[in-house]
């Protein structure tokens, strides 16, 4: 998918430390025990693979739908809220 073979895949995941590329947190065990891999993160608009995320920051980029400004006014918001 996304044009990534599995070498490639893993190759990036190496080269990430095995970690998600936001959170650097590593693939995560689901509640039935299934470890779930990082998912290939992709730029919407040109289909380029920008690198591997965890469920959670994927999800959140798509919240956020991939708008930077989006993304540095909640980053302001939780720096101004604690």
């Amino acid at each position: 998918k996304y044009g990534l073979t599995p070498e490639a895949y893993d190759e990036m995941h190496a080269a990430q430390g095995g970690v998600c590329a936001i959170c650097q947190e590593p693939e995560w065990v689901s509640e039935a025990g299934k470890i779930r891999r990082l998912a290939v993160d992709h730029c919407h608009e040109t289909g380029r693979v920008r690198g591997l995320l965890c469920g959670n920051c994927n999800t959140a980029l798509g919240k956020l739908k991939d708008i930077p400004e989006r993304l540095d006014r909640a980053a302001a918001y939780l720096r101004e809220g604690c």
